[in-house]
């Protein structure tokens, strides 16, 4: 149930080989990925429509991929919502969808897109962990949000394994550049063995 292309993800270093195995991976993704239960997107989705009353808020989905998390959003009322990702082919999937007001590439190297601090939620959907995005993207994101903003992410179990990943939210609140608001481990991929749950985590950047 496509656990061949999810173990190739979690092995993948680099934003251009990230690019080049999500590529080939896109007209393949939805259904492996929802073949092995993938709840993250929900999760990520109902937590946030309890914390933001105006589903007109516009909200940033970093890494959308082929736009699972956009679908998730939109079904729990959001109705404008932007994505970015590094691979066009996901992008393309994603346009599909009809649930995104604008859409946009990153290229390898490129880390963040400057709009960033124009959102008041950023949403990173299984991005800021192994197999994607290294740790510092997490700083990067933080330092270009605006002050009182939200960033909602989640990591997947193999992340939190790794001590790098697990404690950004915790070591970011103890530098005092945010609060944490909640965090809550979850069903991730339940039919994938070895990677089974996640942790939502929303944090609000202090000012």
């Amino acid at each position: 149930m496509g656990d061949a292309n999810l173990d190739r993800i979690y092995e993948a270093s680099g934003s251009a080989e990230m690019r080049e195995l999500y590529d080939k991976w896109a007209e393949k993704y939805d259904a492996d990925v929802e073949g092995s239960g993938y709840e993250t997107p929900r999760r990520i989705a109902e937590t946030l429509a309890e914390l933001v009353p105006d589903k007109d808020t516009p909200l940033l989905d970093y890494g959308c991929g082929t736009g699972l998390s956009g679908v998730a959003l939109a079904a729990q009322g959001f109705s404008t919502i932007d994505g970015c990702d590094l691979s066009e082919k996901m992008l393309h999937r994603a346009r599909e969808r009809e649930c995104y007001r604008n859409l946009e590439l990153i290229e390898p190297g490129q880390s963040l897109p400057k709009s960033i601090a124009d959102y008041e939620v950023v949403a990173a959907v299984g991005v800021i962990s192994k197999g994607a995005a290294p740790p510092s993207v997490y700083g990067e994101v933080l330092h270009m949000m605006k002050p009182g903003a939200i960033l909602i992410f989640s990591l997947n179990d193999l992340s939190l394994a790794e001590p790098e990943y697990a404690s950004l939210a915790e070591e970011s609140a103890k530098a005092g550049q945010v609060e944490i608001v909640s965090s809550v481990h979850g069903p991730h991929l339940t039919g994938y063995e070895d990677n089974s749950g996640s942790t939502v985590t929303v944090v609000r950047k202090l000012g």
